[in-house]
């Protein structure tokens, strides 16, 4: 992981190098009126032969630099904290400042996490996390806590990343250990039943809202994108005409832009409400998404019942 202290080192090194080189450049330039007259003459450079002891001492100091940068990015291994159990739930504390550390977090399968991102850095680039894996991006407001619960399900690794995928940790996913479970969980049978149950909600049914259908027979529902999209699933019926309209009260890049590939609809949401407009002709499932397929919703069109229209018409 990028360090700005590592950064700060590599460019002061380079500085010193480079002021060590146009120093021993400067030092060889002054020399005497006769060589000055005798290179304006004859119209040709003067070779200047620097001193042995510079040109070793620039050679040294480039292959430190380019050693400590092999160093940094090979060698160097991102510092790894296991997640303490409390409640049934696996937390970790996750400091946001140049980076992430720790960088890789280790996990067990089946149990629910929460991982607590602590921003200190203002940068525009750490403003955002992402969890492509799990379909979470989340805003890190500064010098604030944001916490972020999932539940993985299977062993692996699972990338987390800033906004613009400059800054990478992992979430190193381990099979579930029985005997370390056993130990979180008090002796009582009801007291085992509630640690399986916060893992629930993280795949239960996401809001929906069943469209409204104005008197000119279009099907109208407002959707919200805040956190994701509220609701996340739109209700529709096949065979008349749809009006979905898009609060945007996020300004995160990941929702400047809204897809709906079934209906090659593609349009920027401006910090504004956006109207896209589109009619479906068979009933099923359509998703709809961000420009950078994170945050997704379903638009669920059922066959057309007839008493609409008439209601419509009234």
């Amino acid at each position: 992981m990028f360090k700005q202290s590592a950064m700060l080192g590599s460019l002061t090194a380079f500085g010193i190098l480079l002021g060590i080189t146009s120093g021993g450049a400067f030092a060889q330039t002054p020399h005497d009126e006769h060589h000055m007259e005798q290179t304006k003459q004859t119209g040709e450079f003067q070779r200047i032969d620097q001193p042995l002891w510079l040109k070793g001492t620039v050679t040294a100091g480039g292959l430190g630099l380019i050693g400590l940068e092999l160093w940094w990015f090979l060698l160097s291994k991102p510092k790894s904290r296991k997640a303490s159990t409390q409640g049934g739930i696996q937390e970790v504390t996750v400091t946001v400042d140049g980076g992430y550390e720790p960088s890789q977090i280790v996990v067990q399968a089946g149990q629910p996490v929460r991982l607590n991102f602590d921003r200190k850095d203002p940068s525009s680039c750490l403003e955002e996390i992402r969890f492509p894996d799990f379909r979470i991006a989340q805003d890190l407001p500064l010098n604030q806590v944001t916490a972020i619960d999932f539940t993985p399900d299977k062993p692996g690794r699972y990338e987390f990343t800033c906004g613009m995928n400059m800054f990478r940790g992992v979430v190193e996913v381990q099979a579930g250990d029985r005997t370390a479970t056993v130990a979180t969980v008090p002796e009582t049978t009801p007291s085992v039943a509630s640690i399986h149950h916060p893992a629930e909600p993280t795949v239960s049914p996401a809001t929906s809202t069943e469209a409204n259908m104005t008197p000119t027979g279009i099907q109208e529902a407002t959707v919200t994108v805040a956190k994701g999209y509220q609701p996340k699933r739109v209700i529709v019926e096949a065979g008349h005409p749809v009006r979905l309209q898009f609060d945007r009260q996020n300004p995160s890049h990941c929702y400047d832009q809204l897809l709906i590939p079934d209906f090659a609809i593609a349009v920027n949401l401006e910090p504004e409400t956006t109207t896209v407009e589109f009619t479906p002709e068979q009933p099923g499932e359509y998703e709809f998404m961000c420009g950078m397929k994170m945050n997704r919703g379903v638009i669920e069109v059922h066959a057309p019942h007839h008493a609409h229209p008439e209601k419509a018409v009234a």
